[in-house]
């Protein structure tokens, strides 16, 4: 089964690239359909939350913004976002709606990332799709062995014309919006040993030997469509393997810092919205016991803290996402460090979201409060990948000296 990303059957003249005036224009044309959509989306997150309604509304108004396009390259004729505006981006969106945002993630994770180190051909087929609406996601959790990619349990089975994929694949985020899907598996060679023979298939949403083994149901993210899959017999061809065989592993790794700045930012804007609902909820409102809330001195203590705490994230994310985005000769170092936002921020969105909870007290226990929607959504940051151990693993290890990639793992 072959993508249907077409491959271009002969090279167009370049695109000429924006001006920075143009870009400039472009990018607050983004920006403030962003802030815009995430008003619509968070609407439409207190109609539909419980619901578990999976986010294709807002995915469609996203592409129909042109937001889902921005990490086309500019010699493609694309915008050609960088790390950080990406970064902007989700964290704009995520005000609106943790589960969009954090769908919304995916695809940018994995646009972004193909645009280094890949093939004209591969480029070509990913984004003349993505310039038209493609949607693109990457189940990566395998059944049995997790999120730890270096030893996958799908497989893939090298047959005539391609190879054969088998396995059932995790929280797929936003499958039943998908067009395409990015699929790894483990060569089953024999002379290919972890983490070497990993690969990864551009592989098309629908096709034979995909299908859903159970659907989402979280109690975090409820509306992101994140089924389980099962793969069965699933045919690809050769040529839809993205990387040559061994490098799947090192690509992988060189674009660690997509995935750790992306998540970050999605639990970054919750935090921020929730720091924002807590101010809506204390200005204006009094009790039998006070005239304003906001003299309170608990409260102005946790507003203070919060304040402090958003700053310091956006700060940090900020750097990383403009200053270290490109791995150097120490890819390992270079990893650790990306691990580095992505364990603070969702920690400390955490602790800002369960600040906010208790500035705005009883009522957002209520069924429908946005509050609690942020509440839940933000648990699930020290769970994505690197989750909270494995971030802090790399970081100990890396400082202590020894390899963090390096098995047996412990000692």
């Amino acid at each position: 089964m072959t993508a249907t990303m077409e491959r271009p059957e002969q090279a167009e003249a370049t695109p000429e690239p924006m001006t920075a005036e143009a870009r400039a224009a472009h990018w607050a044309k983004l920006t403030a359909s962003a802030v815009e959509l995430a008003a619509v989306f968070e609407q439409r997150s207190l109609e539909d939350y419980d619901k578990g309604t999976f986010v294709q509304r807002n995915i469609d108004d996203l592409v129909a913004a042109g937001i889902t396009a921005v990490n086309v390259p500019a010699d493609l004729g694309g915008f050609d976002a960088t790390l950080a505006e990406n970064v902007e981006l989700l964290r704009l969106i995520a005000k609106g709606c943790g589960s969009t945002a954090f769908t919304f993630a995916i695809h940018t994770i994995i646009t972004g990332s193909l645009r280094g180190e890949t093939s004209p051909e591969v480029k070509a087929r990913v984004f003349d799709a993505v310039k038209t609406g493609a949607f693109v996601i990457g189940p990566f959790t395998d059944e049995s062995s997790g999120s730890n990619w270096t030893v996958p349990s799908t497989v893939a089975k090298r047959v005539d014309d391609g190879f054969v994929l088998q396995g059932v694949k995790h929280f797929a985020t936003g499958y039943p919006g998908a067009t395409h899907l990015l699929i790894t598996a483990g060569l089953t060679d024999e002379h290919l040993r972890p983490p070497f023979n990993l690969a990864a298939f551009l592989v098309e949403a629908g096709a034979p030997g995909l299908g859903v083994h159970r659907e989402w149901d979280g109690m975090a993210m409820p509306m992101t469509g994140s089924h389980s899959l099962a793969i069965d017999s699933l045919h690809v061809d050769g040529d839809d393997m993205l990387f040559p065989e061994g490098l799947t592993p090192l690509f992988v790794m060189s674009r660690q810092q997509w995935g750790h700045y992306c998540f970050a930012a999605v639990f970054l804007g919750l935090a921020e919205r929730a720091y924002e609902i807590a101010i809506e909820r204390t200005k204006g409102r009094s009790n039998t016991a006070v005239s304003s809330l906001a003299t309170l001195p608990g409260i102005q203590f946790n507003i203070g803290r919060m304040r402090a705490s958003i700053a310091t994230m956006k700060a940090l994310l900020t750097r990383h996402a403009t200053e270290h985005v490109e791995p150097g000769e120490d890819l390992i170092a270079f990893v650790a460090e990306t691990c580095v936002p992505k364990y603070f921020v969702v920690n400390e969105a955490e602790h800002v979201v369960a600040t906010a909870f208790e500035v705005v007290g009883g009522s957002g226990i209520s069924g429908g409060t946005r509050i609690g929607q942020i509440w839940r959504d933000v648990k699930a940051g020290p769970l994505v990948p690197f989750t909270n151990d494995v971030a802090r693993e790399f970081i100990g290890k890396h400082e202590l000296g020894l390899n963090p990639i390096e098995t047996p793992r412990w000692l």
